[in-house]
């Protein structure tokens, strides 16, 4: 049973994605200058202030939110054999990711279309978004058995990450399973591409 505090963030979940939603659709019907905050939060049924109180602004509301946090990758990792080499923990950790996103796919196409109409929206916030990430699980990945130094942990991460992404994207454009993709991508890194 959910506790109230539960219920308000799921609910507060909720609205932020059908205000994230209903600007998404104005955008890809009418263009993203047709995507004003006060569009969007007519759209959505909400006030200009409502909407302040989810986004910093209409750019932050038309960028799909990280599928997962840095936190639940260090937290995976955390969980794999202590004795497991780097590079298998990775793609163990991936591949699982890889299957959570399974379930949102959809709610996922409208943003892959809107940042192939529109790359620089998403290019400041993936930047950010990235170094957080690799900043946060770096460490992780440094005291993992088979790293011979902070460079090879980088390029673990780089890698990882890369082959997720490229099998996420190869799924949704060209179809095929996200975790065939991915064996591929990663039997590609092992061999040295």
């Amino acid at each position: 049973m959910e506790s109230p505090q539960q219920r308000r963030d799921r609910r507060r979940a909720e609205k932020r994605q059908a205000i994230r939603m209903a600007a998404v659709k104005i955008a890809l019907d009418a263009g993203i200058e047709a995507a004003t905050v006060e569009a969007i939060s007519a759209a959505a049924d909400i006030s200009p202030r409502t909407f302040f109180n989810y986004f910093a602004s209409k750019e932050e509301a038309l960028i799909m939110e990280p599928i997962w946090r840095p936190e639940e990758l260090v937290d995976m990792l955390a969980e794999r054999p202590a004795d497991e080499p780097a590079f298998q923990s990775l793609k163990a950790v991936m591949r699982s990711l890889s299957v959570q996103v399974r379930p949102i796919w959809a709610d996922m196409e409208p943003f892959v279309e809107l940042r192939k109409r529109y790359p620089e929206l998403t290019a400041k916030a993936r930047a950010v978004d990235e170094t957080k990430i690799m900043e946060t699980i770096f460490e992780a990945v440094k005291g993992r058995p088979g790293v011979t130094s902070p460079i090879h942990a980088r390029l673990l991460m780089v890698a990882s990450f890369g082959a997720t992404i490229s099998a996420v994207q190869e799924s949704l454009e060209a179809g095929g399973s996200v975790e065939e993709l991915l064996d591929e991508a990663f039997t590609l890194l092992e061999k040295g591409l």
